[in-house]
């Protein structure tokens, strides 16, 4: 057996000797074009904050007026956004727009945005177009109709998507960037403690590089994509300045600026901390504040939010970004640039640190993701009933996956590196102790397994990142069935000789809703009414108004039925002066 240690540093300096060093200045430049160029965006720029679902309206949905009001106004549980990307915009029947102007905040109230109508407006339906920036960056969009005089409420013909779909998609594939980057910038903790030999590894300084780029791009890109993304446009409108002058005076977009202004300073630091063979400075604890400040970039942009105690869900969830970029970021660094080198005196004291910090990461990450799981799926419902409930079952399941492989690596390392060497610890026999390093290294199997088994991690690691990426573009599992909840829902019932009749009731939830008949073409009737009950509570019946509209068409007033489950719509169809068809279609609100 060689008894001669083999050293690391001495060994592959000649041949990684250079190369980091000059990537690493390269990158410091570009780290301080950042401080420069992000802190003027985050200093010009205003500040505005925002998270909101609709609490009232005036007038209220489905509401019949005397006169058209001189103002119209949609009221929030919280602030929100409107800026360049927002609005509220009132058309009549015909499409015609009759506001007078740009949505405004009246009195400053930030909850509430208001427009003025034109004056002289005659009966009609009138439906009030809305969109506002919520504080997780997502897009909220939605309307609300009323009556003046004898119009007939018709049904809206405004669509329901708020994104584009492309945008949408790409923007997906730019938050994974994003995750990736941090994810593998988070490794340096390796080259900055236990393992210092590696900052003379061209391989290990790229990965680093590789993150901080990444982490950047995708910073960069988030910003140029969340004005056309809360817009609803297409990728053609990446370029325009008012959407991301827009875009700059959100929150989200100060805490982008942020991110890249801390992304700045990280790069000027690691460009002199990864220099070849150089002792540790006093600087480099810098790096574990401002790793910190990325991540809370990430939260204060996402779910947590927007979700009470606000503190507890940004603690929770920058706990959970630090411990997936500690792991994740290590494991890269094992796969792409330690386990490669075989040097047993790295190996052994990288890799039992390593598989520590790997062990309470994935402790914080099960305790953090569970109680993020729960706060945004919300009910057993929503786990296979909603996107977003399906995604978390997914992330799941790979997570799961992730730590059955880490703990075979797990197993190696404590076997192999840490528990061998204890046979040697009482001797003073600088051969014996040489051949207890040479011994409890990995031999070249047990090395090839573990070289396996942590690529495996990388990859199932990459696979919960993207889940990541999609999850937060989805509204959570309360928000997603409250929205399912509230759509319209439909029954029908023949009326004999080929026809039919469909009542629609809208939202799908009980409460104050709307009602609108539909007769199959053909039927020509003179008359509808209509009547709703629920026998299961001994509720009604209640008396609901229809105005013709159209041949075929009748449309209600709001009417408020007042307990959820099953109601029975009883119909009398007038098909002459003395024939009349009576029906009952049965319609379940939420």
């Amino acid at each position: 057996m060689n008894t001669t240690p083999r050293n690391c540093s001495a060994r592959s300096a000649p041949h990684f000797r250079g190369d980091p060093g000059k990537n690493s200045s390269r990158i410091a430049k570009a780290g301080l074009f950042l401080l420069l160029l992000f802190g003027g965006a985050l200093a010009f720029a205003g500040t505005a904050q925002a998270h909101a679902s609709v609490v009232e309206s005036s007038p209220s949905d489905g509401t019949r007026l005397k006169a058209a009001p001189a103002e119209v106004s949609i009221t929030f549980d919280e602030p929100v956004t409107l800026g360049s990307l927002g609005y509220l915009r009132v058309t009549d029947q015909t499409g015609r727009r009759v506001d007078t102007g740009a949505a405004f905040h009246p009195g400053n109230d930030g909850s509430k945005i208001a427009n003025k109508l034109k004056p002289g407006l005659g009966d009609g339906t009138y439906t009030e177009s809305f969109r506002i920036i919520s504080a997780d960056s997502h897009p909220v969009a939605g309307v609300v109709r009323f009556v003046v005089g004898n119009g007939v409420l018709t049904a809206t013909s405004v669509s329901s998507g708020t994104t584009n779909g492309v945008t949408s998609a790409v923007f997906d594939v730019v938050r994974w960037v994003s995750y990736g980057g941090f994810a593998l910038l988070g490794g340096v903790w390796l080259l900055l403690t236990v393992w210092p030999q590696g900052r003379d590894d061209r391989r290990a300084v790229r990965i680093v590089w590789t993150g901080w780029a990444m982490a950047t791009a995708g910073a960069v890109a988030e910003l140029l994509l969340q004005g056309p993304y809360a817009a609803g446009t297409g990728l053609s409108k990446v370029a325009d300045w008012s959407l991301l002058d827009g875009t700059l005076h959100t929150d989200y977009g100060q805490f982008h600026c942020g991110r890249l202004l801390i992304l700045g300073a990280l790069g000027v630091l690691l460009g002199s901390a990864l220099q070849p063979v150089r002792r540790r400075a006093w600087f480099e604890d810098a790096a574990w504040p401002l790793l910190i400040g990325v991540a809370i970039t990430y939260s204060a942009t996402g779910h947590a939010e927007t979700t009470n105690p606000r503190w507890l869900s940004l603690t929770a969830d920058v706990l959970h970004l630090c411990a997936m970029s500690a792991w994740v970021g290590g494991l890269v660094l094992v796969v792409g640039a330690l386990l490669p080198r075989r040097e047993p005196d790295e190996l052994r004291t990288a890799l039992p640190v390593f598989s520590r910090v790997a062990f309470t990461a994935v402790v914080t990450l099960a305790v953090t993701g569970t109680y993020a799981a729960w706060r945004g799926i919300g009910s057993l419902r929503a786990i296979l009933g909603t996107d977003y409930g399906r995604l978390v079952s997914l992330k799941v399941l790979l997570f799961l996956g992730l730590i059955a492989v880490a703990d075979l690596s797990r197993r190696t390392v404590q076997r192999r590196l840490v528990r061998m060497p204890l046979a040697y610890a009482n001797t003073d026999a600088a051969g014996t102790e040489v051949a207890a390093a040479e011994d409890s290294a990995l031999d070249p199997v047990e090395h090839e397994r573990m070289r396996r088994g942590v690529l495996v991690e990388v990859v199932l690691a990459a696979l919960v990142l993207a889940a990541t990426a999609v999850l937060v573009d989805q509204p959570r599992g309360r928000e997603a069935l409250a929205a399912q909840d509230r759509a319209a829902v439909s029954g029908s019932a023949p009326l004999g000789d080929g026809r039919s009749v469909t009542v629609t009731v809208e939202p799908g939830v009980h409460g104050p809703v709307t009602a609108a008949v539909a007769l199959s073409p053909g039927t020509k009737a003179t008359g509808v009414t209509a009547t709703a009950l629920q026998p299961a509570k001994k509720i009604g019946p209640i008396p609901i108004k229809l105005t013709a509209n159209g041949t075929d068409l009748y449309g209600s007033d709001s009417v408020n039925l007042p307990a959820a489950g099953t109601w029975v719509f009883s119909l009398v169809v007038s098909t002459g002066t003395f024939d009349a068809i009576t029906v009952d279609v049965k319609i379940r609100l939420n």
